[in-house]
């Protein structure tokens, strides 16, 4: 998993191959308070973004999920959220097999031990081999968020 906030994305782009270059360029350059709620293509299904609001969760009510095709991006463009994580391992049981469709598999919960906590304007990518339990409340209140996920065609 990585980090980073908007401000620094600049910096990152000569690190990060060209599909997740596209991802964060397409977050740096955007301003998602005039951007629907929908998916948008930002190069054909090899880089593509979803923007979603929602309320945030108790964390026991969100699953643990993971992806074998595709890199997430995702960026809190307005609220906070905890995301949950934890590297995958072949003992986590699938409760849920959504990959054929959709790409994503939900899990039985792992107990994952470390959280990031992403303000606006923050983001973390998450790979294949992590999980990751999103939507999750910071505190016990619920917030409302404005989250974009762009999705990158894994190598």
């Amino acid at each position: 998993m990585i980090t980073g906030n908007k401000s620094d994305i600049a910096k990152m782009l000569p690190y990060v191959d060209e599909g997740l270059q596209k991802a964060l360029a397409y977050i740096a350059a955007t301003d998602f308070a005039h951007i629907e709620n929908g998916e948008y293509e930002i190069d054909g299904r090899n880089v593509f973004a979803r923007v979603n609001t929602y309320a945030t969760e108790p964390k026991v009510e969100r699953r643990s999920e993971k992806h074998n095709e595709y890199i997430d991006v995702q960026f809190i463009a307005r609220g906070e959220e905890e995301i949950w994580f934890a590297p995958y391992e072949e003992k986590y049981v699938v409760t849920e097999d959504l990959s054929k469709e959709n790409d994503v598999l939900f899990y039985e919960d792992p107990q994952e031990l470390n959280s990031v906590k992403l303000n606006a304007g923050d983001f973390a990518i998450f790979f294949p081999w992590e999980l990751h339990r999103p939507n999750c409340r910071k505190g016990e209140e619920a917030v409302d968020v404005q989250k974009i996920v762009v999705k990158v065609k894994a190598l």
